[in-house]
């Protein structure tokens, strides 16, 4: 039976290895690194989100990132999707099927991402642009820092990937107390039965309703 992500979400003595692993590279891969596992693992963005990062979603006044619905991108990973969508349609050719790039994954995906919630997270963000204009390197450069990352820490890299990380945000979001509409809004899932299972998986409901009943 496939496995879910949310099965592979770190727990926060797991998490918390990661983190302190980055210390141990070199810069910028020091720094993009923690970053890759604060925005996934805090922020619960996609892999494809974090790749294609700049600090034009960032709104410094709101304090949030904005996904937007679409991101003018050229990048090796963009043209594979693009060669890939000319493929399956005569009428597309590859300059109209690039006018089309970045796209996040689902209309749900367009959404802010506060990332004020958390003093570590915000100095995070803020670490990351104060050195880059964004995230500069490939798609596959993600799962290779967090490969890296996971190798630093003596965790085994197969357990470690970027959906996992988005799992752990999401956990970790729950287990803090987010209702569900709020955790479905921050993810961008398209169902909030993904938000009530992440809910429900930590148990909070369950406290919060024993707790009401015997205060």
């Amino acid at each position: 039976m496939p496995r879910n992500s949310h099965q592979d979400a770190l727990d926060d003595t797991k998490y918390r290895r990661l983190i302190e692993a980055t210390d141990g590279l070199d810069e910028p891969f020091q720094t993009e690194a923690f970053a890759i596992l604060v925005f996934g693992g805090r922020l619960g963005m996609r892999g494809g989100e974090i790749c294609h990062l700049s600090e034009d979603w960032v709104n410094w006044e709101r304090k949030m990132i904005e996904i937007p619905a679409y991101d003018a991108c050229a990048c090796g990973y963009c043209r594979q999707q693009a060669h890939l969508a000319t493929q399956h349609d005569d009428e597309l050719t590859i300059e109209n099927a690039m006018a089309e790039r970045w796209q996040p994954k689902t209309e749900h995906s367009i959404r802010t991402i506060p990332f004020d919630f958390d003093e570590e997270v915000e100095a995070a963000v803020e670490i990351f642009f104060d050195r880059f204009d964004g995230y500069e390197h490939s798609r596959a450069s993600v799962n290779r820092r967090v490969d890296r990352v996971a190798e630093e820490a003596g965790i085994d890299p197969a357990s470690i990937y970027p959906h996992a990380l988005r799992a752990t945000a999401a956990t970790n979001l729950a287990y803090a107390g987010v209702p569900a509409p709020a955790l479905q809004s921050m993810m961008g899932w398209s169902k909030l039965s993904t938000a009530t299972k992440y809910i429900r998986l930590s148990g909070t409901a369950t406290a919060d309703a024993l707790n009401a009943a015997f205060d």
